[in-house]
């Protein structure tokens, strides 16, 4: 190993190690003065989050490394449009606050807790709705797995095997001990660390990219053109991006468990708005720094334009800037895996077997945190794309849940949804994504899998009004 590579790898150490730490500190301390259920800080943090620490874990979580490395790519390749995709990335965080007060005032704890509020309980949806909410979060775990791996064999020259298990084995250290609690809080020293590097390293590309006149002297004027540079990827991305990027998020549980998770309930839509803002700073820092790294270099693939950078860094600041994409990749992956154990031992295993303890389901999540991960890291050696795992999570997790979630919320005091209209609208919006993708549709298959399962939910609910247990408040 170059001493360039050596330095790298011991910086990100340090960083590691001082945000463990620290988290630990914070989350023993906190747990100390908890006398609660067992599960509570494991899940939602025992409901004590102060407002910097959910801002600060909603947008570590949200800018995750997959999303530096996938984004700047995009911006690489695609200029300003890459800016479209930012400005949906955010959406949900401002749909979130239309729910967010009515989420914290029924004290739920997932997704699936929702949902099961529409049809008391009803089993079948909470285990599909489970397994459908598992799925974003899982694409993540896979996406950020990957990410990290490609990034830092392009540093070390190690195997993209043996990156994706040690990151695996690093990340479950941060789950352990806490799970969300832990998890938040190292989330909001991660996300201190990012925003003070993307200062650093915005100044360094634009001291050797060159101004953005000159930037935009170096790059083709059909990504940066104004305004035929917002639609360069053509309208059927922008489309896909649409359906797959907003319903995706807006049915995302790591950012509803933050929901749950604050404090002081005055302050969700408040902590919602300003995790808007400061991600769409930071998706703009992404687009201006592929189009930088494009200026200084038009001769590399997409995907490869962050490790490509880290090549012309001082050692210094490679060794700080690789400590910056571990931060937004560890937060992404730790979140991520603790959101899909919840969802197997709160909404499955707890539901068929409702008389474990707290204390048993506290140790079966951190058994399920290992299992998780070690499948996760089979899958990202195996399907080694970011983006294309992300979108195709997104998709059928969106298609299965948008409608019940939202349509469900919006039509809860009007006796208009049934139990089986919630089956069928999930059943439907997976059997739409499908069928589309098995005939080859030229309109992304999300598009039809939300259309199925909407007409699914009324229609099945109308059907069933007068035999089956209609929602309630």
């Amino acid at each position: 190993m170059t001493p360039k590579a050596l330095t790298t790898v011991l910086a990100t150490l340090a960083i590691l190690a001082a945000s463990f730490i620290l988290s630990l500190l914070v989350s023993r301390r906190g747990k100390k003065a908890s006398t609660g259920d067992a599960t509570d800080d494991w899940n939602i943090g025992g409901r004590s989050l102060p407002l910097f620490v959910v801002i600060g874990t909603q947008f570590a979580s949200a800018m995750g490394g997959g999303v530096l490395v996938g984004q700047v790519g995009n911006a690489y390749n695609n200029g300003l449009a890459m800016l479209i995709y930012s400005f949906f990335a955010v959406l949900p965080f401002l749909i979130f606050m239309l729910i967010g007060n009515w989420i914290r005032a029924n004290e739920f704890e997932t997704i699936p807790d929702m949902l099961g509020s529409f049809c008391d309980n009803d089993l079948f949806v909470r285990i599909l709705s489970s397994v459908l909410t598992i799925l974003v979060p899982f694409g993540w775990l896979i996406n950020q797995l990957t990410a990290f791996a490609k990034i830092y064999r392009e540093i070390t020259g190690i195997p993209l095997e043996i990156l994706i298990v040690s990151m695996a084995v690093i990340s479950i250290l941060f789950v352990m001990p806490a799970g969300m609690k832990t998890v938040a809080w190292t989330d909001f020293f991660f996300a201190c660390f990012m925003i003070l590097m993307m200062v650093v390293t915005f100044v360094f590309v634009a001291k050797n990219g060159g101004s953005l006149a000159e930037v935009k002297a170096a790059l083709p004027e059909e990504i940066i053109g104004f305004p035929k540079g917002f639609v360069s990827v053509g309208w059927t991305t922008i489309f896909l991006w649409i359906f797959s990027t907003v319903p995706g998020g807006m049915t995302n549980q790591m950012y509803f468990q933050r929901i749950c998770a604050i404090k002081e309930k005055k302050q969700i839509n408040k902590s919602l708005a300003i995790t808007c803002i400061v991600t769409l700073i930071a998706l703009g820092w992404s687009c201006f720094l592929g189009m930088g790294i494009r200026a200084m270099n038009p001769n590399i693939e997409g995907e490869n334009a962050t490790g490509w950078l880290l090549t012309q860094l001082p050692v210094w600041l490679i060794a700080l800037f690789a400590g910056l994409i571990v931060a937004t990749i560890m937060s992404t992956i730790s979140s991520a895996a603790q959101s899909v154990v919840v969802n197997i031992t709160h909404d499955i295993y707890q539901q068929l077997h409702p008389e474990v303890s707290s204390q048993k389901a506290l140790k079966l999540s951190r058994l399920l945190s290992v299992l998780v991960m070690a499948v996760a890291c089979v899958l990202a050696i195996l399907f080694p794309h970011v983006l294309t795992v992300l979108v195709t999570t997104y998709a059928y997790s969106a298609a299965g849940l948008a409608a019940p979630m939202y349509l469900g919320y919006a039509l809860r005091k009007k006796n208009k949804v049934t139990t089986m209209g919630l089956r069928a609208s999930m059943i439907c919006g997976i059997l739409g994504c499908i069928i589309s993708t098995l005939l080859k549709s030229t309109i992304p298959y999300v598009i039809w899998g939300i259309l199925a399962s909407v007409v699914a939910l009324f229609l099945v609910s109308a059907l069933t009004k007068g035999s089956a247990k209609a929602l309630e408040e």
